[in-house]
């Protein structure tokens, strides 16, 4: 060691839980690629109900975990001052050290990590949210069933609750302090490095007090099993195994080199996108609202085609309830206008304009204004819904990008074994889809057997549920009498 140089030097260092492999690239990549599939297959029936269903299936694992990292956040032990030898800015240290702490003689060192599959799961969750929304607005083939759309408004819950989950989750990264590597000044830190586990010896008191004590005795220091000392691997996380814990520095022009800076590009970008999120929410909610609501709208469709071949017919009509509604406003102010004429009073100015105020006019105007609101939010959600998925994934995955490079590459069996799943489904699906084709004559006999005998216990079932509603109606019309 060099007794002319400091003791040992503090850097800056960035401790993370790397994204764990089932939402590693390829995986979410294939979770997208589902998504558009399902939409662009939704006619198709079964080939749908596959890709909807593992891209569901994904989504709600993600969204599991999300509460669990909200619910279960990681305890923050107490900051501590420690001292650190003084460096001056011209050191010699900068080109082992790019992220060398100068100009101080004390530091606060508080244990912490981040968690990326946070960042992962926020991308999986709010997509799927956006997507399987839109898909209960719009497919009539996907929701023609009470079933369904049962199914849907459940996993649109889940959905929903775990994207607020990530997004507060999300938020809390801003308050994780920042963290520090010791490291004697001869000796240049690894890129990158993995915690062995952390060992109870190697903090004997206070944090000041052991990191002295570490590199002020060498065998103390040959203990760590590491080149540098990280108080970041004494944190833990629940979900993880504390040997998956990593400590990253890198040159000056990363993003992982001063996180900070990263992260506030992010935060600046956040209200666009989460603006823009708000506003598909928001349309798409109010539009499966009125489609459950018992309102009777003007509206013909919520396809755009039949809305612009009949968009003349829609005009039409919303100016001709208008003009009935005062037509009968002013016939009956004409006959009260008689009638005050007739006992001598002047005509008012307010007698004039009444017409426009009458219930039956603010109600036909009330009509009008609401299906024009309901067109307008049918026309912009339908622009809005996909540019927002669009705008989202991309923000999402630069956001990913920058977390830093992936655990496993493309070729390992974590990531393409989704691949392989999927498409094994497939093949299965599209067997079972051909079985009629594919069986024998007496499978064919059994199948006609057991669907007649369905049949009949669909028919009595119907049969009963028609008699009920039958005599509900009777006795809500003999009350009524």
């Amino acid at each position: 060691m060099d007794n002319s140089g400091p003791l040992f030097v503090a850097q800056e260092a960035l401790c993370l839980y790397p994204i764990s492999t089932i939402y590693d690239s390829c995986p979410r990549y294939l979770f997208y690629a589902l998504l558009l599939a399902s939409c662009l297959t939704r006619w198709t029936g079964w080939l749908a109900d596959v890709f909807l269903g593992a891209a569901a299936t994904y989504a709600g694992t993600a969204a599991i975990e999300s509460f669990i990292l909200v619910a279960n956040p990681a305890k923050k032990q107490a900051p501590s001052l420690v001292t650190i030898p003084f460096v001056s800015n011209d050191t010699t240290l900068w080109n082992s050290f790019p992220q060398l702490i100068t100009e101080t003689r004390e530091i606060t060192v508080q244990p912490a990590a981040l968690e990326l599959d946070g960042d992962a799961v926020l991308a999986i969750v709010v997509t799927g949210y956006l997507v399987f929304l839109p898909l209960q607005c719009w497919s009539r083939v996907l929701t023609h069933e009470r079933a369904r759309n049962v199914l849907f408004y459940l996993w649109n819950m889940l959905m929903l609750a775990g994207s607020i989950c990530s997004l507060v989750y999300a938020g809390q990264k801003d308050n994780t302090p920042t963290q520090y590597m010791f490291c004697y000044p001869d000796i240049p830190p690894l890129q990158q490095t993995s915690s062995d586990g952390w060992q109870d010896g190697w903090r004997t008191g206070s944090w000041n007090t052991s990191i002295w004590s570490t590199f002020s005795n060498i065998s103390n220091w040959g203990q760590i099993g590491d080149i540098c000392y990280n108080p970041c691997f004494n944190s833990s996380q629940i979900l993880r195994q504390s040997t998956s814990l990593q400590s990253w520095f890198t040159s000056s022009d990363s993003e992982l080199a001063h996180p900070n800076r990263f992260w506030n590009r992010v935060i600046y970008s956040n209200r666009y996108i989460y603006s823009l999120i708000i506003i598909c929410l928001f349309l798409n909610i109010v539009h499966l609202t009125f489609k459950w609501l018992p309102y009777k709208s003007r509206i013909p469709s919520a396809r755009i085609v039949v809305i612009w071949k009949e968009r003349k017919s829609i005009l039409r009509c919303f100016k001709q309830e208008l003009k009935d509604a005062l037509s009968m406003s002013r016939e009956e102010q004409a006959a009260q206008k008689e009638i005050e004429t007739s006992s001598g009073h002047k005509t008012s100015r307010w007698s004039r304009i009444r017409p426009v105020f009458t219930l039956r006019f603010l109600k036909a105007f009330l009509r009008v204004v609401t299906d024009g609101w309901i067109l307008f939010g049918l026309v912009f959600s339908m622009i809005i819904s996909p540019l927002t998925i669009i705008a989202f994934v991309v923000w999402i995955e630069w956001w990913i990008y920058n977390d830093g490079p992936s655990q496993e590459h493309p070729q390992q069996v974590g990531q393409w074994s989704y691949l392989v799943s999927i498409a094994l489904l497939l093949i299965s699906a599209g067997i079972l889809s051909l079985k009629y084709k594919l069986a024998t004559t007496s499978e064919l006999d059994t199948e006609i057997e057991k669907t007649k005998t369905q049949l009949e216990k669909l028919q009595q079932r119907r049969d009963a549920r028609s008699q009920s509603e039958t005599t509900a109606l009777t006795a809500s019309v003999e009350a009524e009498e």
